[in-house]
């Protein structure tokens, strides 16, 4: 049985940004595990340790826990504004036999006395989004979606499809609640969902092997509007949330749109 386990990822951006600096404390339900990590520039160090009971001697299991860890960190980074990264394991440890009480420090390639000025607002909005990610299970997948849909271009209707999917099938809702949240008309809603689903090749093969691809112009538009539907979401799963303006939400992908979505 092993003690603690520590994951190492590297945070790549192609546009050349850098994590701000998290420092993050969660508590896994009903598991009596605790995670802590830390992010700052392109390094994550994420550490999993027992209160009371020791982890699963199982490299597999770890490497998978680790991944799905950080997929919640690089979709807060998405939402809170501070871009699109992509995160490659780089290196993971596990301790067995260790007593008493631990300390641990990491070192970051970019710790916060150099950070940008702009930085603190991001900061503040990825952690707050990753409280929100965490509690909220619907919020986590539709916004995981969202992340993949910037990620593959080519595929992008197909995750901000499943993403609009997971808030309506996770809250009861018809696909014209769905066109509200999303202040437009139901007739738009209907049509996006036949262009996913309708001899498009985008959710169904199709007999002619024919297959529609996202462009420039409108998989940022879908993902805008996947993240409009993510906020009124959170707003009904917390009455004190303000959803994000227009300008923010455009602004948001904007910054993580990739610069050649066809490299």
């Amino acid at each position: 049985m092993t003690d603690i386990v520590v994951n190492v990822f590297r945070f790549v951006n192609p546009r050349g940004y850098f994590v701000p600096g998290l420092n993050i404390h969660y508590e896994e339900k009903g598991t009596g595990q605790l995670w802590q990590i830390n992010c700052a520039g392109t390094r994550g160090y994420f550490l999993r340790f027992g209160m009371g009971s020791r982890i699963k001697d199982d490299f597999d299991e770890q490497a998978a826990d680790s991944h799905f860890m950080v997929q919640r960190v690089t979709s807060a980074l998405l939402i809170g504004g501070a871009g699109l990264f992509e995160a490659e394991a780089v290196g993971r440890l596990l301790f067995a036999g260790v007593e008493g009480e631990i300390t641990w420090s990491s070192h970051l390639d970019r710790p916060d006395p150099f950070a940008r000025l702009d930085d603190e607002p991001v900061r503040t909005a990825v952690l707050d989004w990753y409280q929100a990610l965490c509690q909220h299970t619907i919020l986590r997948r539709a916004a995981n979606d969202a992340y993949l849909a910037l990620s593959y271009p080519h595929d992008a209707l197909v995750f901000v499809y499943r993403g609009l999917e997971w808030l309506k099938s996770g809250q009861n809702l018809k696909w014209e609640d769905i066109a509200r949240d999303l202040k437009v008309p139901v007739k738009e809603v209907k049509n996006f969902t036949k262009l996913a689903n309708h001899e498009t090749g985008v959710r169904h093969a199709t007999t002619s092997g024919k297959k529609i691809r996202a462009s420039f112009d409108t998989y940022g538009t879908w993902v805008c509007g996947l993240l409009d539907a993510i906020n009124a979401a959170r707003a009904r799963l917390e009455k004190k949330f303000t959803p994000m303006t227009p300008k923010a939400v455009g602004d948001t992908i904007a910054k993580a749109v990739p610069l050649i979505p066809y490299p």
